[in-house]
């Protein structure tokens, strides 16, 4: 027999199974006559909602057959957990109840309480409160976009950590509706709490550390950038053999290639590289120019984030002719001036949303990063972001640049005046960013040395011509 709601407190008939719900889930509960007089209550994973009862009466009849067949005895007069187990799972269910070991020995208090999942405790939330919101509300807000969010999330990050999923969320989806989410989460986790499913809320307070940012119209200040935290601390950074790898991986995909090896040759930020366009590329002067970032809510571009007050600062990268990044620009069809240069494979902009699933795994995608930890190519694993942070180091601590220069092409330092970021770079774009520094430094004495020499030679030329023609003079 199966107790509908109204009937929850119902008793089942001495020695017959029950499934019904306790404590706000669906639960199996055998006799207290057959284990040791205890009462075994466990968890069906069948969710509440229309057409529950129907699943239970077939749940309910094969766990009677079952018992009465004396199944559910391990032979040493414990509750055999893992013959119930298997039954669920051919039921295509999940009690998730953790088994830490096989027996039942007192009321109510073992086996442990059923541990839900995430989604389990957001799907109990939803029905509680869906009678006090609009169908629309319900349907679009709670059961689409919210639910997509965290399924998302949970894929993403493959754990049920709070932090992670908030961090992945923050990262990934817009911030009202993030904020908005994670204080649901906390309601639903609160509410799990009340009904003794579970033992704390791990999402306390965490919808009041999230600040909206990025609405459309505002300004470029209240835009969602990415942030410079730590931009020096190398272990938040690939190494530059790690980097090559990294480039192996996708060189079979030549857009994310393309655009993964940009960001790591010149630092620029994800919504930088995003919004770069042909008319940025500057072949007769041997450099790009970073001036614009797109912002993924407001589907709008705004100025980069070195930009002060409403003064935007265009930051010059050099471009050495047949470097590394020639030749990876050369590589790409040119488009027109007002185009974006890195683009989807259907030639869409790049959302980086998209990106960070092919990075870390998500809608489908293994992910780059995961698989090269698990092939053992890599040590860890770092955000799509970490590529400016290995870009910055590279320079500073492998090649031995001076940290104004790097500051001058990325724009990670303090925000400066436009004239003294200008004297800065001016002298940076006589850098090239792909060769040591103490390298350029003796390219650059050698340059001066020749320089003298032609110097001294034309001196000599220019006073050889001078009493030539005083000779000339004399004679005539």
């Amino acid at each position: 027999m199966v107790n509908n709601l109204k009937t929850v407190k119902g008793r089942a008939k001495k020695g017959q199974v029950t499934v019904r719900v306790d404590s706000g889930i669906v639960k199996a509960c055998f006799p207290r006559n057959y284990c040791n007089k205890n009462q075994i209550k466990l968890a069906t994973g069948i969710p509440l909602e229309n057409g529950w009862e129907s699943t239970a009466n077939k749940l309910q009849r094969k766990l009677q057959i079952e018992l009465e067949e004396g199944e559910f005895d391990d032979g040493q007069g414990n509750f055999n957990l893992g013959h119930y187990q298997e039954i669920l799972k051919k039921y295509g269910l999940r009690s998730n109840l953790k088994l830490a070991n096989s027996t039942v020995t007192s009321d109510d208090q073992l086996p442990p309480k059923p541990e839900l999942s995430l989604m389990e405790i957001w799907d109990r939330y939803c029905e509680v409160i869906k009678p006090g919101l609009k169908e629309t509300t319900y349907s679009k807000a709670f059961r689409e976009t919210f639910t997509n969010f965290l399924k998302s999330a949970l894929e993403a990050t493959k754990s049920e950590d709070a932090v992670k999923i908030r961090n992945w969320l923050v990262e990934n989806r817009n911030l009202p509706g993030v904020k908005k989410l994670i204080s649901h989460l906390s309601k639903a986790y609160r509410l799990a709490i009340k009904s003794k499913l579970i033992n704390y809320d791990p999402f306390d307070g965490m919808s009041d550390e999230i600040k909206h940012l990025g609405a459309k119209g505002k300004t470029q200040n209240e835009v969602e950038t990415e942030s410079d935290e730590d931009i020096l601390d190398r272990s938040k950074a690939y190494r530059w053999d790690e980097v090559l790898i990294i480039l192996e991986s996708v060189k079979h995909t030549m857009h994310w290639h393309n655009f993964i090896k940009f960001k790591f040759l010149t630092g620029v930020r994800t919504g930088e590289a995003i919004a770069f366009m042909w008319g940025d590329v500057r072949w007769d002067n041997e450099e790009i120019l970073i001036r614009r970032t797109y912002d993924r809510r407001t589907k709008g571009f705004y100025p980069t984030k070195t930009a002060k007050g409403n003064q935007s600062v265009i930051r010059r990268f050099p471009l050495p002719k047949d470097g590394e990044l020639w030749k990876l620009l050369k590589s790409i069809p040119q488009g027109e001036p007002n185009e974006i240069v890195f683009k989807t494979k259907t030639g869409k902009i790049i959302i980086d949303a998209n990106f960070q699933a092919v990075w870390s795994g998500a809608n489908g995608n293994k992910g780059i990063i995961p698989l090269l930890l698990k092939q053992g190519k890599l040590t860890k694993y770092l955000k799509p972001y970490n590529t400016r942070h290995t870009f910055i180091t590279h320079q500073i601590f492998d090649l031995g640049r001076d940290e104004k220069i790097v500051n001058a092409w990325c724009g990670h330092g303090d925000r400066v005046s436009q004239k003294h970021y200008q004297d800065i770079n001016d002298r940076a774009m006589q850098i090239n960013p792909e060769l040591p520094a103490n390298i350029q430094q003796i390219q650059q004495s050698e340059i001066d040395i020749l320089k003298e020499q032609l110097r001294q030679q034309q001196e000599v030329i220019n006073k050889l011509l001078q009493d030539r023609g005083s000779q000339v003079n004399i004679d005539t």
